[in-house]
């Protein structure tokens, strides 16, 4: 296992100034020679990172980001930012530039590997020992830390800690497989929320997902030549509060990330742009779109053939294409079928993040024309800034992080995304033992299931087993660059571990009405109809319990009828053995049901166009956003 030497390139602290905003006020070791308070050219827009957009509103945060390396520019280096602010009053040494009610600053670390969580828990408590003091002129203490931090060698396998891809599936469910599919295609994707630190956390955790990627895979993450510098954006006194003022102000103030007791009351907040997107949106009917991709027999049991050269697995391969397959699996059944494949030699981390296509985990407004250069084909960033979720036109995919919704115009990219019977079982499997078994246990199934994703995709073109990942998506995946440079890697996927490996999808097999009641607790989970119905069946109840008080208890048993089948009707489960997932679906990820027909893999429905989309066609063009 590789160990990391000297981890640590430099601690920076950053300070808001009332006229020249956010400026670098110390560097160790000095970046300019004889200039401790300046930048590189490539790094001048750090302070911008190292203070948020509406980081006035915070007691404290943690933010992560990516830079370019400067002695290799081909590289890509890591930021953690700590922020915190304290009331001028407790300021020891005050200067004359401390002419507001608090004083705002941050130290940032700048590291060769992507350690974001391990040094992000060391940093925190530097920090606070440094606000402690009162006096920040004296920075002997973080230039100890500086010290104490490359005097231990770290780990690879450390850069992993402290993202928890626990809470993201327990946050997104099912549709963590869905984003992590998205990430597959190296779309331009903007991930919004705010503050901060959550929203830079959440999308390091996402990308973890992807085997060796967050150890191996960021090394040209933030390195693209652009066609056209960006346009510099001072942000003097003035400008700071317009920048802020288009920033989503919490009702309560978060400290890393967390509640906290005490209110922060900034004078500057300003007004505020609504947070409310006023764009119409039409609802994703999932059901409809998956007949597109779904034209499997409904009484399926196993595969067809898949060729001369893997008849000698036919054994092994009906027992993976077995009817109980799915509705059997272990906790780890699944890893332990590709736990002695070598994940270099399957060509993780896959070559994502080259050619054009970014990681930024967060993004300050003086970034925004990077998302337009040509230079740029495709992203995945963090933003909290309204103005970035403004400008549509930048990206193809919105995922809205504070409300857990994702939101796209691209008709083909939705069609692409839906999840099949089988990657809904195998989405079910990881969320109903996730919260047991831990991230690492989570990780592996996601590698897991890449691996057997890339042995199906060698198969030729129409063979039914691809259906099962969705065709429209395997078409898609294998016409980007980094499937085709995975092709080169591999020698066309010639990995000797791929022969003993049936290339079908591990949660195959026939389906049951314990598939389409999953199915319908999914859809139930990802469009805007889906609320009304889930809120009016709430109200039903309510109103049935209200009205028995008054009537007597023979509407008692209709309330209880009701809830019972609600329940029952939408309860998740992957199929027959297993039980099903209790309680119904949770209202805030409600769905659209109503429009939803049967699963029914033998024909293609010839169904109407669901009501959101008459009214969408009468509507403007702006109301093209889709909610997946």
């Amino acid at each position: 296992m590789s160990v990391i030497n000297e981890p640590v390139l430099n601690i920076i602290v950053v300070g808001f100034h009332h006229k020249k905003g956010c400026q670098v006020e110390h560097c160790y070791p000095e970046l300019v020679p004889g200039r401790p308070t300046e930048l590189p050219a490539a790094w001048r827009h750090l302070p911008a990172l190292a203070l948020p957009d509406g980081s006035h509103n915070y007691l404290s945060d943690t933010i992560f980001f990516n830079l370019p390396g400067l002695t290799e520019p081909e590289h890509t280096v890591y930021g953690i930012s700590c922020f915190r602010q304290i009331p001028v009053e407790q300021v020891v040494q005050k200067t004359e530039d401390m002419t507001r009610s608090s004083v705002q600053k941050s130290v940032c670390v700048i590291c060769r590997a992507p350690l974001f969580g391990r040094l992000a828990v060391k940093m925190e408590l530097v920090v606070r020992a440094w606000f402690l003091q009162a006096d920040f002129s004296q920075t002997k203490l973080l230039e100890d830390a500086f010290k104490h931090l490359n005097s231990c060698p770290v780990q690879i396998d450390q850069t992993l800690e402290g993202l928890s891809v626990m809470q993201l599936v327990e946050s997104w469910r099912h549709k963590a497989l869905l984003l992590f599919k998205l990430l597959l295609l190296r779309r331009k994707v903007l991930m919004y929320g705010s503050p901060a630190g959550p929203l830079s956390a959440a999308l390091l955790t996402l990308m973890s997902l992807l085997p060796r990627c967050l150890e191996h895979g960021l090394t040209r993450a933030a390195n693209v030549t652009l066609s056209r510098p960006l346009s510099p954006i001072n942000v003097d006194d003035k400008n700071k509060d317009i920048v802020d003022c288009s920033i989503i102000i919490s009702n309560e103030t978060y400290v890393n990330g967390s509640n906290q007791n005490e209110e922060l009351s900034p004078k500057e907040t300003g007004n505020m742009l609504e947070e409310k997107d006023r764009v119409s949106r039409q609802s994703f009917d999932e059901a409809l779109l998956g007949e597109i991709i779904d034209r499997q027999d409904l009484g399926r049991e196993k595969c067809h053939s898949i060729g001369e050269k893997y008849k000698s697995q036919k054994s092994m391969m009906e027992a993976q294409q077995s009817p109980t397959m799915a509705r059997d699996m272990s906790v780890d059944g699944l890893y332990n079928l590709t736990q002695q494949i070598d994940q270099v030699e399957c060509g993780f981390p896959l070559p994502l993040f080259e050619d054009g296509y970014i990681c930024l985990p967060y993004l300050s407004l003086q970034y925004l024309d990077l998302l337009s250069d040509s230079a740029v084909q495709g992203f995945i960033v963090g933003a909290s800034n309204v103005l970035f979720k403004q400008k549509r036109q930048l990206f193809d995919v919105l995922v809205e992080l504070n409300e857990m919704r994702i939101e796209t115009a691209d008709m083909m990219l939705r069609r692409q995304l839906v999840l099949g019977t089988e990657d809904l079982r195998f989405a079910d499997h990881v969320v109903r033992h996730g919260a047991t078994q831990g991230d690492a246990w989570i990780r592996d199934q996601f590698s897991s299931y890449l691996i057997y994703l890339l042995r199906t995709s060698l198969l030729p073109e129409g063979s039914r087993e691809i259906d099962s990942y969705n065709a429209q998506f395997m078409t898609a995946f294998k016409a980007t660059p980094a499937y085709q440079q995975w092709l080169k890697t591999t020698n066309n996927g010639d990995i000797e571990a791929f022969v003993n490996l049936a290339p079908v999808h591990p949660f195959s097999g026939q389906l049951s009405v314990a598939d389409m009641k999953l199915k319908f607790a999914h859809t139930m989970s990802t469009t805007e109809g889906g609320r009304k119905v889930t809120a009016a069946v709430a109200s039903t109840g309510r109103a049935v319990a209200t009205t028995s008080r008054a009537v007597g208890g023979a509407l008692s048993h209709a309330r209880g009828a009701l809830s019972g089948w609600w329940s029952a009707l939408t309860a998740p489960t992957t199929a027959g053995a297993l039980p099903a997932h209790t309680g119904p679906a949770p209202a805030d990820d409600a769905v659209d049901a109503a429009d939803q027909p049967h699963d029914n893999r033998n024909q293609v429905l010839e169904t109407p166009d669901p009501p959101d989309k008459s009214i969408e066609d009468a509507a403007t063009n702006v109301s093209k956003i889709q909610v997946i």
